[in-house]
């Protein structure tokens, strides 16, 4: 990892839960004192295992003294405008110093995420969210501008917010789960914005499939990556007829009870050269762009 910033970008393979948080875990232990990791969304996705995971997470932070960045499927403790008792895959910020943020929860369910089709495949049912909310975080005694997009909410980038200008800020952090090929269409896309200027740092992890046999397609590839934009280069504006061409060229728009896990879902992003999902039930999602209330000290 690059010496020069405190960024450590990891991922995991597909798993059960309780190995999933293991290689985590022993990931973490190679992150120095004072890094901030970030790992892929859904480090759990069942409510029963994101409390065991918050809970040995928020430890191994506190005695490593490192901040970890994920998901998990919990209650959020502060999450802007959430339901009370209601469940998110929401953003979850495990700090040094023990302080826990939720500033974010997923935007873009998945269909088998908001709804258990069959008893085959997890129950997850995580609540739908509305917002995208600005973090300001002091990182090195710096003050940053982060916007985190989980996963498949790189489309409410398209389509969701009104205004670009909007969506300006020094970070983008992607937590993702991208099935096979998507993790393209989030790489084109990004560009895009990168040359508009909207951010100057990109942070991007998706998981990864170790096959059994090598002749299979693996559901998911692995991304682990931190760019950064050439302040040097000349801005190219990307209109709302832009943002309209990248939906119809990078994104999969399905019936929900058509796809009731993430095999299916994966079946669906190797189209074309990569394709991301989402499911019609989020597809006309009105998405509102608000600045979370807390500073985050990392």
């Amino acid at each position: 990892m690059n010496s020069n910033h405190p960024w450590y970008i990891l991922s995991y393979a597909l798993s059960n839960e309780a190995a999933i948080l293991e290689d985590c875990l022993e990931q973490l232990q190679n992150v120095p004192e004072d890094g901030i990791a970030v790992l892929p969304e859904y480090l759990a996705n069942s409510v029963k295992f994101s409390e065991i995971a918050f809970s040995k997470l928020k430890k191994f932070s506190i005695e490593q003294k490192i901040n970890i960045i994920t998901t998990l499927n919990i209650i959020p403790q502060n999450l802007p405008h959430a339901q009370l008792g209601r469940n998110y895959n929401t953003l979850t910020i495990f700090t040094k110093d023990g302080k826990v943020h939720t500033p974010q929860a997923k935007i873009t369910a998945q269909s088998f995420e908001r709804i258990q089709y069959d008893e085959k495949f997890p129950a997850i049912n995580v609540g739908d969210y509305e917002y995208l909310n600005k973090v300001e975080m002091v990182i090195n005694g710096q003050q940053k501008t982060a916007l985190f997009i989980i996963c498949s909410d790189v489309y409410t980038l398209l389509a969701g917010v009104k205004d670009i200008e909007d969506l300006k800020a020094d970070i983008w952090i992607i937590p993702g789960n991208f099935g096979n090929g998507a993790e393209q269409a989030v790489y084109r896309l990004t560009k895009k914005f990168k040359e508009a200027g909207m951010f100057d740092t990109l942070i991007f992890s998706n998981p990864y499939q170790n096959l059994k046999k090598p002749t299979h397609k693996p559901l998911v590839q692995k991304a682990t990556d931190y760019i950064t934009r050439d302040k040097t280069e000349e801005i190219k504006i990307l209109t709302d007829w832009d943002r309209i061409q990248l939906i119809k060229e990078n994104v999969c728009i399905y019936p929900d009870e058509q796809i009731p896990s993430f095999v299916h879902m994966a079946s669906m992003t190797t189209m074309d050269k990569g394709r991301l999902t989402i499911g019609m039930s989020r597809f006309a999602v009105d998405v509102k762009v608000e600045k979370y209330a807390e500073i985050i000290y990392l």
